[in-house]
C-alpha cells in the first residue's frame, strides 16, 4: 500500500542528497545513523546479541555498545553514498577507493576461469559496483529482490546496470553462474547471509554453527574457477580500502559433498578473520546467528 510513496520519497531524498557538498552529506547520515541506534531498538538489541553470541567475554559491554552504534553510522554513511554513487565518475571513484590487490586479481582473471568472488557486508560493500569500470568487463552479482516494493526493486536493478552489474536472483543461479564463468567474467556472491535451514550447511562461525549457503562452495568445484576473498572497508570519513585476497586453496579430496562441507566452512572461517580484524564493518543487525540450533 506504502511501496510507491515510499519510493517516491527516497527519490527525493536522493536528489536532495545530490545537491549538497559531499562531507556535508555524509555528516547527515551518520547523524541519521546515530537517530536510528536509539530508535530503531529491534535492530539495535539484534546487533547487540549477535556481538554478544560472536565474541562472548572477548569484549567488554562498553566495546559491543561502541562497535553497534558504529555500525549504524556506517550503515546510515552508506544510505547516502547509494544515491552519490551512479553519478561518480572514475577519477572520483579511485580517489575515494584504495584498491589492494588489483594487479593479483587481474592476473588471475587472465587464466580465462573467471573468477568467484566471496563477498560479505563490509564498509559499503556498494561502493564494489564502479569496480565493473575499473576491470573492464560485467561482474554478475547474486542478489535477493526486494519483493516488497517493485518500484524499488526496479531503479536499485536500474541503478546498478547502468554501471554495468548484472543481478540475477538466488534461485536456480548456478546454470546462469556457471555460464558466466564460462565467459571469463567474475561472478559477486554475497556469502554471509544466513542460509535455508532446509537447504544450508551447519559450519562454524564464532565457535556457533550456522546454516550457512552450499552454493558458493558448489559452484567454485564444479566450475574449477578460483575463489577470492573481497571486501570493502571504510578508513574515516570519505575513503575506503577495497581488499582483494590471492584465490583461496580448495579443499579436493575426491568426496562432493565432503568437499562442499569442508570449503562452506573455509569461507567462514575467512569471513570471521575479516569481521575479528573489522568488527565495527560488518552488518551486525542481520540476524545470522540462531539462538538454538535444531542440529548438534
Amino acid at each position: 500500500m506504502f511501496a510507491l510513496p515510499l519510493y517516491l520519497l527516497i527519490r527525493l531524498f536522493g536528489f536532495f542528497i545530490n545537491l549538497l557538498p559531499e562531507r556535508v552529506a555524509l555528516w547527515i547520515g551518520r547523524q541519521v545513523g546515530n537517530l536510528m541506534y536509539y530508535v530503531d531498538l529491534e535492530h539495535r538489541r539484534v546487533a547487540l546479541a549477535n556481538l554478544s553470541m560472536a565474541f562472548g567475554e572477548e569484549k567488554t559491554d562498553a566495546e559491543r555498545y561502541s562497535i553497534a552504534r558504529k555500525n549504524f553510522q556506517n550503515i546510515g554513511m552508506m544510505a547516502i553514498e547509494f544515491f552519490l554513487i551512479p553519478k561518480m565518475d572514475m577519477e572520483t571513484y579511485r580517489k575515494k577507493v584504495e584498491i589492494e590487490g588489483l594487479d593479483q586479481a587481474l592476473a588471475v582473471l587472465e587464466q580465462g576461469r573467471g573468477a568467484l568472488l566471496l563477498l560479505g557486508h563490509f564498509g559499503n560493500w556498494e561502493l564494489m559496483v564502479p569496480m565493473t569500470r575499473v576491470i573492464q568487463r560485467p561482474i554478475l552479482a547474486i542478489a535477493k529482490p526486494i519483493k516488497r516494493n517493485r518500484w524499488l526493486e526496479r531503479w536499485v536493478i536500474r541503478s546498478r546496470e547502468k554501471i554495468g552489474l548484472e543481478i540475477i536472483p538466488p534461485t536456480n543461479a548456478v546454470p546462469k553462474v556457471l555460464q558466466a564463468l564460462s565467459k571469463n567474467y567474475p561472478v559477486a556472491i554475497l556469502f554471509d547471509q544466513r542460509g535455508k535451514r532446509s537447504k544450508g550447511i551447519w559450519a562454524e562461525l564464532f565457535g556457533r554453527k550456522v546454516p550457512t549457503t552450499a552454493g558458493l562452495a558448489v559452484m567454485a568445484l564444479k566450475s574449477n574457477a578460483p575463489v577470492l576473498p573481497v571486501f570493502m572497508i571504510r578508513e574515516g570519513y570519505e575513503k575506503h580500502r577495497l581488499i582483494i585476497r590471492d584465490p583461496l586453496d580448495l579443499i579436493r579430496t575426491g568426496h562432493f559433498e565432503q568437499d562442499v562441507k569442508a570449503n562452506t566452512q573455509l569461507f567462514n572461517n575467512v569471513l570471521e578473520s575479516i569481521i575479528r580484524q573489522y568488527p565495527e564493518q560488518w552488518l551486525w543487525i542481520h540476524r545470522r546467528f540462531e539462538r538454538k540450533s535444531r542440529r548438534r
